[in-house]
């Protein structure tokens, strides 16, 4: 069913993101990693052309530039790692194309749309990603504005203890009470992994 679905949307789509280059500036990645990034490499549409070939690819909807109406997202595989213990490199490719692509770098990822957290009228997006090594991922989350992506928070560390954590898990690791932005982070000082909520602090 979903492969048939990504058939049917990719000649619309493909047409719509064959422009060639991105604008130079998509935000960077987590951190530091992919600064510099030249983003000319990300020429194919979003789905990929070939959905079979990238596994990792993940798909939400949502309204991330606040015009009424659903886009599509899409975490691609567009850079393979040069060396054997090295990793992917990912972006974050849009249906509709006034939403330049999200750079996130290196390490596989998932996306989860957090509705409006900042509260400016546009669903949010957030990145759940793999580390180089060990369990322990990074979340971090990202408002379109008009000028590109936009870090809304600093980034917090998912001490999974190397466990699968499900969409539901990952959907329910970010709140909103009253008004106020909260996440769920495990005590890595607990054999529990015990799950303790912290104030986001929304930028």
């Amino acid at each position: 069913m979903y492969k048939n679905l990504l058939f049917i949307l990719l000649p619309g789509v493909v047409a719509c993101n064959s422009s060639g280059k991105t604008s130079a500036n998509t935000p960077d990645s987590i951190g530091s990693y992919s600064a510099g990034v030249d983003t000319g490499v990300m020429t194919v549409g979003a789905p990929p052309e070939n959905p079979q070939a990238v596994p990792d690819t993940i798909r939400i909807e949502g309204d991330f530039n606040g015009d009424g109406n659903l886009d599509l997202a899409f975490g691609v595989l567009y850079r393979k790692a040069m060396e054997k213990e090295g990793q992917d490199e990912y972006v974050i490719r849009f249906s509709n194309p006034d939403i330049k692509p999200l750079v996130t770098g290196y390490g596989e990822i998932r996306l989860i749309n957090e509705g409006d957290l900042n509260g400016d009228g546009r669903e949010d997006i957030s990145v759940y990603q793999a580390p180089l090594h060990g369990c322990t991922y990074v979340m971090s989350s990202w408002a379109f504005t008009k000028n590109g992506w936009k870090q809304i928070s600093d980034p917090w560390l998912v001490y999974n203890g190397c466990n699968y954590l499900s969409d539901d898990d990952l959907q329910n690791r970010i709140v909103v009470e009253d008004g106020i932005v909260y996440y769920y982070q495990e005590d890595p000082d607990d054999e529990h992994l015990t799950l303790v909520k912290k104030e986001m602090g929304i930028k």
